[in-house]
């Protein structure tokens, strides 16, 4: 079972829990070999204790009050942070942030700790100021917050306000028990004839059935008339989608599923195995479809003709490993996910 912890959104909370923790649950092997030198120290004297443990007598003295406050507490005796309450602050010339903040906002954004170095030192030896490192201007940036924001204007000059919107993310212990609980949806990009052309692929999680389409452009109007087509081919209602962070998944896609609320779960970035039914059926599919009819793609009509033809022997034919050697439509039907009335038989 995997545990979460609540407070992983507040910066710097996880560790003074940890630490918090550590010092009032956690006995350290400090701690015990602290409260034997003081029972050593009560039953044989000072002496006898400094010929063998060589603690001071003060120091006898501070952990016997720490104890005793705690309430004979043993955790009470573990080891206190030894950091300095009062740090050294860098002091820097305002003269050099200024100049830094300059060379990364105004001459080139977000310019390199090796870069500024470069200029800044001539600026630095014309104003007599002494010369810092590039490590040091690196915390300096960051310290600071010396960072270029890229902002869009408006033809009128206004400055855009963005909004971001955090982006859901199916949770780690989802699990598609139904089907149409999760359908993943991804792009094959292929390039033919000094053209690209763009299949948008689908699959159920659960039943494994499928549904691809060739496009010629790749945008957010293109995935929306592919869901439509998806919705109307599929057996069952849509509840959840999952898609990775591309573009084309935002607007007019993003808008339509929250008409038909169904939910649409982003993946996780850098993580396309979250996604692994779906990046596998794009293996599948090349392998026995599109790398067969890569010239058709040319006139995207005439290859999808043909797809369809491929899909339905996909759906209604192919054995599948994941199924017990059943194809999606026989598994739905020997699992009473699907009425037999639902279909019919057009392949002889």
């Amino acid at each position: 079972m995997q545990i979460g912890f609540k407070y992983k959104y507040c910066k710097g909370f996880g560790r003074l829990y940890e630490y918090s923790f550590k010092h009032t649950h956690m006995i350290t092997k400090e701690a015990k070999e602290r409260l034997k030198i003081l029972n050593f120290w009560k039953e044989y004297g000072l002496k006898a204790m400094t010929d063998a443990y060589g603690a001071k007598r003060s120091t006898l003295y501070e952990w016997q009050k720490t104890y005793q406050e705690s309430e004979r507490k043993i955790e009470s005796l573990n080891p206190k942070s030894q950091a300095p309450i009062n740090r050294r602050k860098r002091i820097t010339d305002y003269k050099i942030i200024n100049e830094i903040r300059r060379l990364r906002t105004e001459v080139c954004p977000n310019m390199g700790k090796e870069k500024v170095k470069k200029d800044l030192d001539k600026f630095c030896t014309i104003n007599n100021l002494e010369i810092i490192s590039a490590s040091t201007i690196g915390r300096i940036i960051k310290e600071k917050k010396i960072y270029h924001h890229r902002q869009k204007i408006y033809h009128d000059g206004r400055i855009k306000t963005v909004k971001r919107v955090k982006k859901l993310r199916k949770p780690k212990e989802f699990v598609a028990e139904y089907k149409g609980d999760l359908i993943e949806i991804d792009t094959i990009v292929k390039f033919t004839y000094g053209m690209k052309r763009y299949i948008i692929t689908a699959i159920d999680v659960k039943t494994r059935y499928t549904f691809a389409w060739a496009y010629k452009k790749h945008d957010s109007a293109s995935v929306k008339d592919f869901f439509q087509k998806l919705e109307t081919t599929f057996p069952y209602k849509i509840k959840a989608v999952q898609t990775d962070n591309g573009s084309e998944f935002h607007k007019f896609f993003r808008d339509y599923l929250k008409e038909k609320k169904a939910v649409h779960y982003w993946n996780y970035p850098g993580q396309p195995y979250r996604n692994g039914h779906v990046e596998k059926y794009n293996r599948t599919i090349q392998e026995e479809f599109v790398d067969w009819n890569e010239s058709l793609l040319e006139y995207p009509n005439k290859f999808n003709e043909k797809l369809m033809d491929w899909l339905i022997w996909y759906n209604t034919k192919r054995y599948h490993w994941s199924l017990d050697l059943q194809s999606p439509v026989d598994y739905m039907i020997n699992h009473n996910l699907l009425s037999r009335m639902c279909w019919t038989n057009t392949i002889l």
